[in-house]
């Protein structure tokens, strides 16, 4: 199976782009959600864990997330990778002027382990075709249809 990806046109961001140059960009399509419930299940088949077990370990992780990342700390998941809070802010001239309303973005970042980066760098890419040509990206910068719906 490959990662499915389908073709953007999009503004041309590069250094000496002209005003209104456009370019192409492939975008990677969901071909589908795997939920906690499959995950579970699927994790049950192959271990002598129950999905119930399962479930009770990803409830515990995500306890674990929330007790240590407001206290500032990186969570590392095994060979998974490392889950963390970072922050945003607007820049001032000193420490003086800075002040915590400064402080615009609060975000989890999750940061793959090697595995995950290596499986990425191999990952074989298929072109998802409607027989249309490249669309143009909704307004506000594009991208949110890529997500995938949660209900």
């Amino acid at each position: 199976m490959a990662v499915k990806y389908r073709l953007v046109l999009r503004k041309d961001m590069s250094k000496d782009a002209p005003e209104d140059g456009k370019l192409v960009y492939a975008v990677s399509s969901s071909t589908g959600m795997c939920d906690t419930n499959q995950m579970c299940e699927i994790i049950a088949d192959r271990s002598a864990a129950t999905a119930g077990d399962v479930k009770l370990v990803l409830d515990g992780i995500m306890h674990v997330l929330q007790q240590k990342l407001p206290e500032g700390q990186t969570v590392q998941l095994g060979e998974l990778g490392y889950i963390q809070a970072v922050l945003g802010s607007k820049g001032a001239a000193t420490e003086k002027d800075f002040t915590a309303n400064m402080i615009k973005s609060r975000r989890i970042l999750f940061r793959p382990g090697k595995l995950l980066k290596q499986m990425a760098d191999n990952f074989k890419t298929e072109r998802y075709t409607s027989g249309a040509t490249p669309s143009t990206p909704p307004a506000g910068g594009g991208g949110e249809d890529d997500r995938p719906v949660i209900e």
